[in-house]
């Protein structure tokens, strides 16, 4: 079934609830939205949706950890060995800065590292650190929605060259469960998330995240969530919140 469908499919079921369009993201109420999409999008038909793709940040981590080692491993050399190598200090000590410049670059937004995230009856699968890695969720149980926030630069007035982090909200997380595992999806323009569904339990604010999908995959995300039970659809008039 593709995205365009699904969104279709719930609009019919909740003509007179709120919609998120499944090309643009605006709130639409559910028995406008395919006139919307016939006078706004031409009437696109959609792809068959289960899998999305955006830059992820746990590479970025894996890299860091990574970078360390490193770092352990030669300082435990030069110790053992009871000589200085000055090639492998400063080997581990340019592995430790280019990882800690990437990690802080993917932490403020730049998106270095592309991931795909599927999610099915299955569970959810999420390919990481430039597709070496995944991680799996059995059937998502639960759904977990906060805000997003990520560390900007910010440069102190006056004569001081420095600079301190500022924390800015960058826009809305969904977080998929199952059991302990976790996986977060971060969207910059969540649209009309909170007013359109019920079933998800309010989080904390957040700045680890795990991958971050445009507005219409954010879009078709919830109603691959919603088609598998995971989320409901909110009653015309039904009000912000978490689970009722």
């Amino acid at each position: 079934m593709t995205t365009v469908e699904r969104a279709l499919r719930l609009a019919g079921e909740n003509p007179g609830g709120p919609v998120p369009c499944p090309v643009c993201a605006a709130g639409v109420k559910g028995a406008n939205l395919e006139r919307h999409l016939a006078k706004v999008h031409g009437g696109t038909a959609g792809a068959d949706e289960s899998r999305w793709g955006g830059p992820e940040r746990i590479g970025s981590r894996w890299l860091l950890g990574l970078a360390l080692v490193v770092a352990a491993a030669a300082a435990g050399f030069t110790v053992s060995s009871g000589k200085q190598d000055d090639r492998v200090v400063l080997g581990a000590i340019g592995v430790l800065a280019v990882a800690m410049i990437v990690w802080a670059a993917v932490a403020w937004g730049v998106p270095l590292f592309p991931g795909r995230l599927r999610v099915d009856g299955r569970g959810a699968v999420l390919r990481h650190s430039l597709g070496l890695g995944r991680r799996r969720l059995r059937p998502v149980d639960r759904v977990v929605l906060g805000s997003a926030w990520e560390g900007r630069p910010s440069a102190v007035s006056g004569h001081d060259a420095s600079y301190e982090s500022v924390d800015v909200r960058v826009g809305t997380y969904l977080q998929l469960c199952a059991g302990r595992r976790r996986i977060t999806v971060h969207c910059r323009n969540a649209g009309v998330v909170r007013t359109t569904w019920a079933g998800w339990e309010q989080g904390r604010k957040r700045k680890r995240l795990d991958i971050t999908l445009d507005a219409a995959e954010f879009v078709a995300l919830q109603l691959a969530l919603w088609e598998l039970g995971v989320l409901a659809a909110r009653a015309a008039g039904g009000g912000d919140g978490d689970r009722p």
